[in-house]
């Protein structure tokens, strides 16, 4: 994109746009039901699978149908000069991210597209990084979503340990075998909290609002209908699977319902309108997750209707918010007010967006807002879901009136920086677009009904649904709390005034919050820099004894906790019996070892050191290995005067005492990585748990292969000759730069003698 933008400039977007209808048109030619797949990691279970079922191709609809209205949205907001070439990759990126997501049949492969979303979504909202608001919306969308994806990858992989596979459909048809471990539990909750976190659920709201700081169409794109949607997705994804699972209703539906009713109440205590779109986002989100939690089929078939009903009304919202902004030059509520006799066209899409929103009939969210209230109603957790839904609706019912009517219908004001105007109509036509699909299927869902929602709602739950959309069902009382919520809201926005000033003093009255946390831990006092700080200080003292003390306690911990969680079996070694001129070598070593130690000239300790390995050789010649022995005595001759030559530049050694504190942690540290070494090296030789077959290989084949006697050597030379050969070369440059340092170093030297003459 970026090279297409030096030579199409801002006509770039219609590249884009392209692009765009293309993909659009590949997924509305792929078959319902397609699968494929082809191994990508076999060894551990990975595997590109497409699963273009019902619900996938719903939501691969969705990202690219509204994407493409994005994308011609885009094109009259963004100016000429923004970085165009940048927007449109990151924004094409994320598209691409999405659909894997969305068509991914592998959990393992799902996460890697999931992440990939989180990385795009940070590029976009921080897309105007000059602008703090920016930078700040999106380091805390990346740290929330990132950290809740690290969670659910944890969960995935121990999912995949009790069911032996991250295939979806294999997951789901080896369901009692997962639901009976004992760790389907931790697994659930884990992948939740990424699910959770995606999808802006208490208490991970607080980066949503914050990601208003993106451009308008990187707000109705993917914080309506897409990047939102990703934990939903999941979630319903994983329906057939965890459904039965105790935890199941009582976390999904008791988050998701306490997320609908903070969403809304927060959304009354905004001023700016993306911010009202945004809490209501969060709010209807929450209503989504609460009917997938259920566990019943009709809050399943509920739930993806009003995510599809969601996806077009709120993003026909969030383009209308943007032209209100582009027209008029703000957001803020308190400074609009009568636009409809100037921007007559954008007053009526805005009322189709809230009506549809707050449940008004004829319009697609009086159809969802009734099956959900119906699912409520005969679910699990019966008149108290229904209860707190309908006061939930009252709230929403209120700010969407306040997005309907107060900023169009009320006294005319003139506390805007641009004069009020209408927009043009290619930018009003996508939103236009999303208002009449909201009209249409208010007014006949059949239109969604065979061709999109019934084959989701079965792909999800395994079987053909029971599932009839219509306008009209009667007398019911889900239709009674209906006309309670919109009468409510109705009332309270009559009394909005007296309503937002309670509601901020129940705001101020509150002083521990997700925001406060999440300033404390990262942003304003950055205690976990602090913290981080603080470790790395501690660690990185520039001494490398104490890295080799964090080093290998480190890995001597590890070991010994795995061998305490593993068990070791010492009564098992096959050892050969030590005969006396052993016990007389390993004598040597050690006394070599300890003379190295304590020796307080340089020339002592190299030759004590060069002394250690001479019992080495001595012993490889008693196994009547005389190559090997030469071997190892040339290689401690040349050690030896290497060392001699490097450390005959070196100052005077110079021993100081160690503190008691720093000899005993030494004193630990070598005993433990001694004991360690030596206690793996007998498990390892007298075990002999390797396969014998790799062995029994190079016996048979030294010879008749290879012409040689000597197995070790034919190993080396033939065999392995290739790592040989790598070795030896890695060597050899490690000498040359050895060498090149101590030119350079003469060089200097003689420079300062020629009295400091360089080029």
């Amino acid at each position: 994109m970026p090279l297409l933008y030096r030579l199409l400039g801002r006509r770039l977007g219609y590249a884009a746009l392209a692009v765009a209808v293309a993909t659009l048109a590949l997924v509305l030619s792929i078959p319902e039901g397609f699968s494929g797949t082809v191994n990508w990691v076999p060894q551990l279970g990975i595997a590109l699978t497409v699963q273009a079922d019902g619900w996938g191709r719903l939501l691969a609809l969705l990202i690219t149908g509204i994407g493409t209205l994005v994308m011609l949205y885009s094109i009259l907001y963004l100016g000429a000069e923004e970085d165009l070439g940048k927007f449109y990759l990151y924004i094409l990126l994320f598209m691409g991210a999405m659909l894997g997501v969305v068509l991914s049949g592998n959990l393992l492969v799902l996460y890697v597209f999931w992440e990939l979303t989180s990385v795009a979504s940070f590029l976009l909202i921080g897309f105007w990084y000059t602008e703090e608001s920016g930078v700040y919306g999106a380091v805390k969308a990346l740290l929330i979503t990132v950290s809740g994806g690290l969670a659910m990858l944890a969960g995935i992989t121990i999912l995949g340990s009790i069911a032996g596979t991250y295939e979806l459909t294999a997951l789901v048809d080896r369901r009692s075998e997962v639901l009976a471990h004992p760790l389907s539990g931790v697994a659930l909750v884990l992948i939740l909290l990424g699910a959770f976190t995606k999808s802006a659920q208490v208490p991970f709201h607080i980066w949503l609002p914050d990601a208003m700081a993106a451009p308008t169409p990187v707000s109705a794109y993917l914080h309506s209908a897409t990047m939102v949607k990703a934990g939903l997705f999941l979630v319903a994804r994983l329906w057939p699977l965890f459904s039965p699972h105790p935890y199941w209703t009582g976390l999904v539906s008791t988050v998701g319902l306490a997320t609908m009713v903070l969403g809304a109440y927060l959304a009354l205590q905004k001023t700016d309108l993306k911010a009202i779109l945004a809490m209501s986002t969060v709010s209807q989100l929450g209503l989504i997750l609460s009917l997938f939690g259920y566990g019943t089929a009709e809050g399943v078939a509920a739930g993806i209707l009003h995510l599809f009903n969601h996806s077009t009304f709120k993003g026909l919202l969030f383009m209308v918010v943007g032209i209100i902004d582009h027209m008029t030059g703000t957001r803020e509520v308190t400074r609009l007010s009568g636009l409809a006799r100037a921007m007559p066209v954008t007053a009526a899409l805005a009322a189709v967006g809230a009506g549809a929103m707050a449940g008004v009939p004829l319009l697609s969210g009086f159809v969802s807002k009734e099956l959900f209230l119906e699912a409520s109603l005969h679910g699990p957790l019966g008149a108290l879901a229904a209860a707190v839904g309908t006061g939930a609706s009252i709230l929403t019912t209120t700010y969407c009136l306040v997005l309907a009517h107060k900023i169009f219908y009320g006294p005319e004001t003139h506390d805007t920086p641009k004069h009020p105007h209408e927009a043009p109509w290619p930018m009003l036509l996508p939103p236009a677009v999303l208002a009449a699909v909201v009209v249409a299927v208010g007014v006949y869902p059949g239109l969604v009904e065979h061709g999109l929602v019934a084959p989701a709602v079965a792909a999800v739950l395994g079987e053909e649904p029971h599932l009839h959309l219509a306008l009209w069902h009667g007398f019911t009382p889900a239709l009674g709390m209906s006309a309670v919520a919109l009468v409510g809201g109705l009332v309270a926005y009559r009394r909005l005034d007296a309503l937002a000033a309670l509601l901020g003093r129940i705001a101020g009255s509150i002083r521990l919050h997700a925001n406060a946390v999440y300033d404390y831990l990262w942003w304003r006092e950055k205690a976990v820099e602090r913290w981080a700080r603080a470790i790395t200080s501690y660690q990185m003292t520039g001494f490398l004894r104490d890295y080799l003390v964090f080093i290998l306690g480190a890995a001597v911990l590890g070991i010994l906790t795995t061998a305490w969680m593993k068990g070791l079996r010492i009564g098992e070694l096959n050892l050969a019996p030590v005969e006396p001129h052993e016990w007389v070598l390993m004598g040597v070593i050690a006394a070599g070892a300890l003379t190295t130690l304590l020796a307080r000239n340089r020339l002592v300790a190299i030759a004590a050191l060069g002394i250690t390995g001479l019992p080495v050789s001595l012993y490889f010649a008693w196994m009547r290995a005389p190559d090997l022995a030469l071997t190892q005595l040339v290689v401690e001759v040349i050690t030896t005067v290497l060392f001699l030559l490097v450390f005959a530049h070196l100052p005077q050694l110079k021993v100081d005492p160690p503190t008691p504190r720093y000899r005993d942690v030494n004193v630990l540290v070598a005993v433990a990585v001694g004991a360690v070494a030596a206690l793996y090296t007998l498990l390892a030789a007298g075990l002999r748990r390797f396969p014998p077959e790799i062995a029994r290989y190079y016996l048979e084949n030294s010879y008749e292969a290879a012409g040689g006697k000597n197995v070790v050597n034919v190993i080396l030379v033939d065999f392995r000759g290739w790592d040989t050969l790598f070795e030896i070369t890695v060597l050899s440059m490690a000498g040359l730069a050895v060498y090149s340092l101590t030119r350079l170093g003469r060089s200097r030297e003689a420079e300062e003698a020629r009295g400091g003459e360089s080029w």
